[in-house]
């Protein structure tokens, strides 16, 4: 897994992936640990595998490993000169990083290669992404709609970051091919906040490995 996004990432950012079972709270410092005290084990565990990726990460790209404290809103805190984004499937954890000098924001997100149930289309689809989804093979639709959502995901951690607001699923919609191979996306953000702070065509990758989507969006 690290292999095929790192690929994507190219030279200025670093990935480093974990099992989310291999996180250990023990690892974590006493600040770090204060965001996931009150936690069950698994969440402790899911933490904890994302700050040791995202110090791996760190490492790989000269960084000295350091806390990595949440914010408020229990984003993680990077530190003042690194830019960085960590998601977590069932039983995998990603985490990527880069120098701020290089990138403006960092989103990332792991899905399940699943079928989504149709009864949450409507919730994560804009109308036009169902128009889309309609005019597919039936065989596929449900996966398809994955991908959409696992998109948005990504740029939603992209641009919170930068306008702090929470968004809703149908504030941006994904441009995707009708195919369920690896592919780009373009976001295209409803909300003036958002489509103030996004680039014009934004584009992000969606790369599928170990019945795993992966959606990445760097700027």
């Amino acid at each position: 897994m690290e292999n095929a996004i790192q690929s994507v990432l190219g030279r200025h950012a670093a990935v480093a992936c974990l099992n989310t079972t291999d996180g250990n709270p023990a690892l974590l410092t006493p600040e770090e640990y204060v965001a996931v005290s009150g936690a069950i084990a698994k969440r402790q565990n899911e933490f904890a595998a994302g700050r040791m990726a995202a110090r791996r990460a760190m490492h790989r790209i000269g960084f000295p490993s350091t806390p990595l404290l949440a914010n408020p809103d229990r984003s993680p805190r990077w530190p003042q000169h690194l830019v960085g984004s960590i998601s977590h499937s069932q039983t995998s954890c990603v985490a990527i990083v880069a120098r701020r000098e290089h990138l403006r924001s960092i989103g990332v997100d792991v899905e399940p290669d699943r079928e989504l149930p149709p009864e949450l289309w409507d919730l994560i689809c804009h109308p036009e992404e169902l128009q889309r989804a309609a005019e597919l093979p039936q065989a596929v639709r449900a996966r398809w709609v994955t991908r959409v959502f696992c998109a948005k995901e990504a740029y939603y951690k992209w641009v919170y970051p930068q306008i702090r607001c929470l968004m809703a699923f149908h504030d941006v919609t994904i441009e995707l091919n009708p195919t369920l191979d690896n592919t780009i996306f373009i976001a295209r953000p409803l909300r003036r906040e958002a489509r103030e702070a996004t680039p014009a065509g934004l584009t992000g990758t969606l790369t599928i490995t170990q019945d795993t989507v992966i959606s990445l969006v760097t700027y």
